[in-house]
Order: C-alpha cells, then structure tokens, then sequence
C-alpha cells in the first residue's frame, strides 16, 4: 500500500482544521473516488487555508506520489512553508499527523535531482516554470508520465496558459485537483476542472477566517487637468468631452498631487488602527503601477516619514529576499509593490490597502485585495473589529468603484467578463507629463465609504471598538486623578496605560538593552540561544526517559532533518532539529540581527512544544 493510502491523517473531526478546508476534503475525496483520472475545480478564499488544503487533499486519494505546481517563486515558498516538515509543520501542529516517522517526504524540484532522491518523495512541489517542455531541464523531461498520481494546481486561474496545458496533458492518466482563491477570469476561458466545491469570501468573512473588508474612497472638490501644449484648464466633465476615459484615469492614477492625497489617507488610517491597538505591526500594502511609479511612490511615502520597503521583479534575488525578511522582522510600516506581492505572499499585517493603479480585470483586483484579508491570530489582537478589518483606500476617479461593487457583491463571480486590463510600463510612467494631463486640485476629503457584507457595517464596528477602548483608557485614568494624581503624572500614565503590552517585563528589557547595547546583545543572545537549545533538549529528553546519546530517534526524523547519519545522538538529532527550523526562519544565525536573535529565542519555546509531541 502505498503512503497516501497507508497512513491514516486526522482530518474529518479534527477541531483544528476549519470547516471549508475538511468541507473540500470531503468532496475532493468523494469526487476522485468516481472519477479516478478527473479533473476538480475547489475554490476556497485567500487566508482561508488553502496551503492547508493542499496538504490534506491526498490522503485517501492519491496511490503515488504528489505533484504541486504553482505559479511562481513567491506562490511557490508559500506552498513549502506550509508543508515542509522544517518550516510551519502544518501537519504537526494541526494535529493532522502525530508521529515524525508518519510525516510525508517533501521536497522542491530542482534541475540537477537525483532520480533516486525524487522517488523517495511523496509531494514533489515546483513553480511552472519547471515545467517547459523545451528545457533538457524541465521536470517533463526527467519523469516518466506516469510517476505522478495525484497533480495539484494552485492558483488555478493560471492553468489555461500553453505550459500548464502542457504539463497536464504530459501527466494526462494523472487526478488533476485545481484549486484557486479567486474564480474570476479576464478572457473568453472557463476556470478549469469541474466545480465540485465552493466557499464563499462573504461566508468566510462573517465566521471570522479572514480579515473584515472595508473601502473609503478619496476625491476632490475641483480637479482641473492640463493637458500638454495646451493652456487651458479643463474640468473633469470638459476633458472626458475630448478624451477617453482611461486617459483620465490614468492621469489621475500617475498624478503625484492625486496619490499624496491617497498617501496622507492611508498613513491616517493606520495611525488610527495603530492608536487603538498599538501592540500589533500592522503595515500599509501600496500598489504601483510599474516599477519607477513604485520607487516614486516609496519616496513620496518616506517624504512623510514612514519606513518603507519596496518589492518588484528586477531586485536582485538577495536584495528581495532582504526585503521579504525586513517585512516579516517589521522593520518597515509601508510596503510597495508593483506585481511581485500580488499573488502567493501572504503577511497577515498587511490591514490598510492603498491602489494607486487602475485595475480593469476583477480578478487581478480580487488578488490584490486578498493580501490584505489574511486574520491576525486572536491571541495578538485588541479587538477583532480592529485588528482584523483591513481598509482599501483609492481616489475615486480612477475607476475602481466598479471593480469594488462588482467583487463585493459577487454577483460576477461565474461569468466571463471580456477585459483589457490597464498596463503602464516603465516607459509610459516616464513619459506621463508628455502623454498625460497635469493635475490641480484643491483639499481632499472621504467621498464614499463601504463594507464588503452587507448588512454589517465594518466601518461602525471599528469605529464602536474604538469607542470602547478610549472609555475604558478614560475610566482608569479618572481613578488615578481620583487617588489625587498630578495632571501631569496622569498625562504620563496614560501613555503607559495605552501602549501596556502583553507580553512579559522581560520584553521590555531586552528592548531597553537593544536600544543601548545592540552588538553586546547580539554576541550574548547567540550564546543565550545555543545554551537555551541544548538545556531545552536535555530537558525533554528527561521528560520522555530517552537517553541523549542513544541513536533511536534517528528513525523518527530521518526524513525530516537532512543528511542525518544514523550514528548521530538523540541530543544531536533534536539540536539540529531546532537549527534547522531557526535557519527557515530567520536565516544564519551569524546573520541575524539583534532583533531576530531574541525573536528566535522567543520561537524556541514553540518548537520545544513541538518536539514534546513528536516524541
């Protein structure tokens, strides 16, 4: 019997998994069951847990090994953060598989893969493309058709194009499982496969899997366009007598007058969200429409002081990997971007979306709003009104309103919409004083708010959080000026009352040593962390009545920490267990920075729980 058939995962009454991920399960495993070469479509909402999904769809499903494709490198680490052993361990602390020996082999597709090494692999997990036919390299040129059993798709409204198609016509006796967070496409094509289940954004959104979704758009009492080689002032009705409309929207989407207005409103926004809760990163998400319209929008948001990083395609690849790791340490409250972050990154603070790009294809507008909707754990909230109900922010004119209306209600969902999507290169952002109006305006102010339900107002409920927490700030700092406070002291305690934190005073030490001893602190956190490692090893090997220099472990992790030998000592073994999970997160530990360092002290004690129920 093969793995997948073998090993017997807890799935269907398991408390930690959500409803839609053991929903889609249940008919995934129904469907293959009668149609063992078909081909399914399961639509779950980005931030619902469809990395999770993946990990679960083949057992009692696939008789061989597992194909993951994914549309590129950012969607692709996605992927292997969730099922490889060494990073999330989705199926360990889901409870989804408890026992080490039980944990599937995976691995990511790499040109020069030994056959013996993607034979011994149960999930084999690559980015398309590795799939091109044309390349000696490519993954259809180095497996039989036949090596596959289950292939996964994901993100599946990219499985149209020419090597998709391909690569699933190579693994055509293949199940074929699609699955997508966003079902709309641009073109003339159908999603593909057959829909055999789908959860709506609007029924995750009320049970509180993803973030709450609010929009407040901005305009202009008067706006006024020049338009080059001409001297006159036009308003918005005159121009759109002699110009197109896209003309418009895009000179208001590359006006620099127009986007700080967008920028000032977002950087309110998060004031707010940061005032009420300010013991969560929460970060601005802006999308630019090319990459010198993103280094502009970067520096007119650093003009106002904001930190900020910038993500798009021509970095160099340790450039970006310094920015993703910038992001996930909160070195930064602004993050923009032009597509890189668009589909597969997901940052659960990422709360305040400001667009300054037209969108014309729903569900490139659908993947834009979804890095904004994963929810932050109840355990790091204020108040779930707060924390978890993300704001889009754009300037009216640049016609985004239909695009909202339309995926807020989805009432398009299952229909073909025909599009050109607005493309502004590098060149055309250059050339906008040439091409383009000028813009004069006079003060911005709100023109519309929204929430995505209807019927629930995630405006009011943020603000009644809001609300609740000033008065309770209100009611403790009354009682101090009851006990005969000075004004003055009161003052200073309100602050204190404000911005108290949960975590422990030890926090607040090692922040005050950061601040004034960072190098020492580095070198002695170091040290810290490898004493921490191996006493916290020591301790629960004790706790198990297991001999730290016996080998008998090396069974149980064989598969999971690589090149062990099998001499290597039950201490050794769940040493490098514990690096090797530190090194996925936070990088070399000669490099990591003050920060991290405690970071991963702090992460320490999540992986010791670990192992206490590995082993």
């Amino acid at each position: 019997m093969t793995y997948f058939m073998e090993i017997v995962p807890n799935i269907i009454e398991n408390k930690k998994l959500r409803e839609p991920q053991i929903e889609a399960y249940i008919k995934i495993k129904e469907y293959f069951e009668s149609n063992p070469v078909g081909e399914a479509l399961v639509v779950l909402p980005t931030g619902t847990g469809k990395s999770g999904l993946i990990s679960i769809a083949p057992y009692g499903v696939s008789n061989k090994r597992v194909l993951v494709i994914t549309p590129g490198l950012v969607t692709k680490k996605s992927v292997v953060k969730t099922l490889h052993p060494l990073e999330d361990n989705f199926w360990l602390n889901q409870d989804v598989i408890f026992s080490p020996e039980d944990m599937p082999v995976v691995e990511e597709y790499e040109s020069d893969m030994l056959m013996s090494s993607l034979e011994k692999c149960n999930f084999v997990i690559t980015n398309v493309h590795k799939l091109n036919k044309s390349s000696q390299k490519s993954l259809l040129n180095n497996v039989p058709r036949d090596f596959f059993d289950l292939v996964i798709i994901d993100e599946a409204h990219h499985s149209v194009a020419n090597t998709w198609v391909e690569a699933l016509e190579y693994f055509s006796e293949a199940k074929k499982l699609h699955v997508t967070g966003t079902p709309y496409r641009g073109d003339h094509q159908e999603l593909p496969g057959e829909e055999i289940h789908n959860t709506s954004l609007s029924e995750v959104m009320a049970l509180k899997y993803v973030k709450w979704l609010r929009k407040a758009t901005i305009n202009n009492g008067n706006l006024y366009f020049s338009i080059p080689g001409d001297q006159k002032k036009y308003s918005k009705d005159e121009v759109l007598e002699i110009k197109e409309k896209e003309w418009v929207e895009k000179s208001i989407a590359l006006s620099e007058e127009c986007s700080i207005d967008v920028i000032d409103e977002s950087i309110k926004q998060l004031k707010i969200i940061k005032d009420a809760s300010p013991n969560v990163p929460h970060k601005i998400l802006a999308v630019a429409c090319s990459i010198k319209h993103a280094r502009d929008v970067a520096h007119w948001y650093r003009d106002k002081g904001s930190l900020v990083r910038i993500v798009h395609s021509a970095m160099k690849p340790d450039e970006l990997e310094q920015a993703f790791l910038d992001i996930e340490d909160h070195k930064c409250d602004v993050v923009v971007s032009v597509n890189m972050l668009m589909e597969g990154y997901d940052h659960k603070y990422l709360t305040v979306l400001s667009l300054f790009r037209p969108y014309r294809s729903l569900n490139a507008f659908a993947q834009v709003i979804g890095r904004v909707l994963r929810a932050i754990p109840n355990e790091e909230i204020t108040d779930f009104a707060i924390d978890n109900n993300a704001v889009v922010i754009f300037h009216e004119e640049i016609g985004l309103n239909l695009m909202w209306e339309i995926f807020s209600k989805e009432v398009e969902k299952s229909k073909k919409i025909p599009v050109k999507e607005y493309v502004i290169s590098d060149r055309e952002y250059e050339k906008r004083e040439i091409v383009y109006a000028s813009i004069e305006k006079d003060q911005y102010f709100i023109s519309d708010k929204d929430s995505y339900l209807s019927g629930l107002d995630f405006n009011e409920m943020f603000e009644q959080a809001r609300s609740q927490i000033e008065s309770e700030l209100e009611s403790k700092i009354q009682k101090l000026r009851d006990a005969g406070l000075s004004e003055e002291d009161v003052q200073a305690a309100k602050e204190a009352i404000k911005k108290q934190s949960i975590t422990s005073k030890k926090n607040e030490i090692d922040e005050l040593l950061l601040s004034k001893r960072p190098e020492l602190l580095r070198k002695k956190t170091r040290g810290l962390l490898y004493n921490n490692a191996n006493e916290a090893v020591q301790v629960v090997l004790e706790e198990k009545g297991i001999n730290p220099k016996d080998t008998d472990l090396y069974l149980k992790f064989n598969k999971i920490v690589h090149n062990l030998n099998s001499d290597c000592t039950n201490d050794g073994i769940l040493v490098r267990y514990i690096n090797a999970r530190l090194y996925n997160k936070y990088g070399p530990v000669k490099k990591r920075e003050p920060e991290a360092l405690l970071d991963s002290q702090k992460y320490l004690g999540v992986i010791i729980e670990e192992l206490r129920r590995m082993i």
